[in-house]
């Protein structure tokens, strides 16, 4: 049995599939593009059910790859049931998305997830909701794992569905007839649902239609135009009307307000956290705490694995014993790739794992307790100021994650101006994997004070951000902004499995990246410095040696050591290639401290922060685009902000003689 699982974002519904498979499940990205997909099993009854859960989104437009995998999985896939979650607490705001799903599929069960906190704000009657609606209504609190015995009931029992039709005016419906028998005649499933897409001028559908009947699709222009001229608005704004016009009429059937008025707390923690002038000071001294929490708390796990692995005053570590028993029966070269290479490399990515585990759970905590939607919200009051506004808040966001997705995540800006600024200053939002690489180099150049180095990074960061948008929004991209609509929810105590779960799927999809492309990187690096052969491993006439004389001029003004440079040129594939680049070449942390001073590792610290992004987000930004010259002028940006910020700081802490 095959269940979606669906929903707007911040309804809980991570928090629903993770009740349903527990630790039963997997996360992997959607076919073609970076979009995380998340898929897990569970027995009811001695049943087999696979539950997918699908992207969060607002709509099933086609605006945003989330809305289209999740529109397209239902219409390829045909799932037995959908599982609709909604957050209860703002019912006829979620309803929308219900009544686009309730186009596509009757088979759909609607989950009132925290209905809790909606008993505070009116009163549902869920008896007359199952009564209007003909589907099973299920009333839960995820994060309880109240109502879940129930909602795996009605999963298992879901075989009759009497779902209403959304009927639009008869002007309308009187079209959708005409494209719908027209559909019914070349044999398409869901004729009623790609009638209304055609109309509504979308774009996938058009082309999937298109490809088959040129004249339906001259047909849906035709009549489009004549909704329009009648209602003398644009047939989306049309549609979406009756849409929220059945929403809010559902709603006001079910629900009575009560408690109007009443101060909640999340009313009296947002008069703190979302202030006008505290707002923003009291995140960034979050974020200060939360990275002093993270460094305190991983320090005493890391200098144990480091101890495993390398060994310490003169206790031989895993890697020195390791080849010493293999160097025994193997030929010496073989044994020291696969120990001081790739075993190496290795332990130096694990090393580092309490630091990347604790820090994903502290985000998991902010975003589950709904802190993080606030963030976005504090964002966008200061963009506006610096000229950038609207939705591209978003992709920003999501930088801090990995700017592939992020920079797909633009498709959603309507302006091409806007949506070219937003995919220009995402690179320089430090990703997962450079914040990675700055936690490792500020723990070990900077082992009391780690944390406010990361932090004074990533506040540079989101300060050259707005800057720079400023800049190019009143010069080369100008572009016509649009309101932004952000849907905050209540705050919650997260569960401890709930964000355990969150930040292990983050991090275990780092440790397969140390198993296979930081581990193969490795072994190329380790061939680097020993080739060829008969030269001292890693000296000047090496391979990795050649190369690194070759580019050391060029980091002369910038404090660059050779070795450092070498790093960044293997970060161009993968941002986490830097760790492994420094432990092959050094073989130990202590080595690594001793290699640059303060001075140069701060310097090579904010090169790295703004340089050239990794290749797969520079596929992504001319994927986006079909701009060569757009690419490479963002590639050019990263330079030039790299050289500026490290020449500076460098050149001024020289002459003040500070960290030499």
């Amino acid at each position: 049995m095959l269940v979606a699982l669906a929903g707007n974002p911040n309804t809980g519904k991570s928090t629903i599939f993770n009740a349903l498979t527990g630790m039963k499940q997997h996360v992997g990205n959607w076919p073609g593009v970076t979009v995380e997909k998340k898929e897990g099993d569970c027995i009811i009854n001695g049943k087999k059910v696979h539950v997918v859960d699908l992207p969060g989104t607002y709509s099933l437009s086609a605006y945003s790859p989330e809305e289209l995998i999740t529109r397209n999985f239902i219409l390829e896939e045909n799932p037995d049931v959908i599982v609709d979650i909604v957050d209860a607490s703002n019912l006829e705001r979620n309803l929308y998305l219900f009544t686009e799903l309730l186009e596509l599929t009757p088979k759909i069960i609607l989950v009132l997830n925290m209905f809790d906190e909606a008993q505070k704000k009116y009163n549902i009657d869920v008896h007359k909701m199952r009564q209007i609606l003909g589907i099973p209504i299920i009333p839960t609190v995820g994060i309880k794992g109240k109502g879940i015995e129930s909602l795996k009931q009605a999963i298992l029992n879901s075989k009759k569905f009497t779902p209403p039709k959304i009927e639009y005016p008869e002007d309308i419906e009187r079209r959708i007839s005409i494209i719908e028998k027209k559909l019914r005649k070349e044999n398409f499933e869901r004729a009623r649902w790609y009638a209304i897409k055609l109309l509504e001028n979308d774009a996938e559908v058009i082309k999937k239609i298109g490809s088959q009947n040129r004249e339906i699709v001259h047909l849906s222009e035709h009549l489009r135009h004549e909704i329009e001229d009648i209602y003398g608005d644009d047939i989306e704004s049309v549609m979406a009307s009756v849409r929220y016009s059945f929403a809010h009429g559902l709603f006001h059937e079910v629900a009575a307000p009560i408690n109007v008025g009443g101060v909640t707390i999340t009313d009296m923690l947002d008069h703190v956290l979302t202030h006008k002038y505290f707002g923003i000071p009291i995140f960034i001294a979050i974020m200060y705490l939360a990275f002093q929490f993270v460094f305190l708390v991983a320090a005493p796990f890391q200098d144990g694995l480091d101890f495993i692995f390398n060994g310490k005053n003169g206790v031989p570590g895993l890697v020195d014993i390791s080849y010493s028993w293999m160097s025994s029966f193997m030929p010496a070269w073989l044994a020291s790739l696969i120990n001081h290479g790739m075993l190496r490399g290795l332990g130096a990515v694990l090393t580092f794992m309490p630091v990347i585990m604790l820090l994903f759970l502290i985000l998991s905590f902010l975003e589950d307790s709904g802190y993080l939607a606030r963030v976005a919200f504090l964002m966008d009051s200061i963009m506006k100021k610096m000229g950038l506004e609207g939705r591209g808040v978003i992709p920003l966001m999501l930088g801090f994650g990995c700017n592939v997705p992020a920079i797909m995540a633009t498709r959603t800006l309507k302006d091409e101006n806007e949506r070219k600024l937003s995919i220009a200053l995402n690179p320089l939002i430090p990703c997962g994997a450079r914040i990675q690489v700055f936690a490792f180099l500020s723990y070990i150049f900077f082992p009391h004070n780690a944390a406010v180095v990361l932090w004074s990074l990533l506040m540079l960061s989101i300060a050259v951000v707005f800057v720079l948008g400023f800049v190019y929004s009143k010069t080369v991209l100008k572009g016509r902004t649009e309101p932004f609509v952000l849907e905050l929810p209540p705050y919650r105590m997260p569960t401890l499995k709930g964000i355990s779960i969150h930040m292990w799927e983050k991090s275990e999809g780092f440790l397969r990246k140390a198993g296979t492309i930081i581990i193969g990187a490795a072994a190329i690096i380790w061939f680097f410095a020993a080739l060829p052969w008969g030269v001292e491993y890693g000296s000047e006439q090496s391979y990795i040696g050649m190369l690194a004389s070759f580019l050391a001029p060029l980091g002369t003004h910038f404090g660059l050591t050779p070795d450092a440079i070498i790093s960044l040129f293997f970060g161009f594939f993968a941002k986490e290639v830097v760790i492994d680049v420094l432990y092959v070449l050094y073989g130990s942390k202590e080595a690594i401290a001793l290699a640059m001073s303060p001075l140069q590792a701060y310097s090579f610290m904010l090169f790295l922060l703004f340089y050239t992004p990794c290749v797969a987000t520079l596929a992504t930004i001319y994927d986006e685009t079909k701009n060569k010259k757009f690419t490479l002028l963002v590639i050019l940006q990263g330079f030039a902000l790299a050289m500026l910020f490290s020449f500076a700081f460098y050149t001024i802490g020289s002459l003040m003689g500070v960290g030499t």
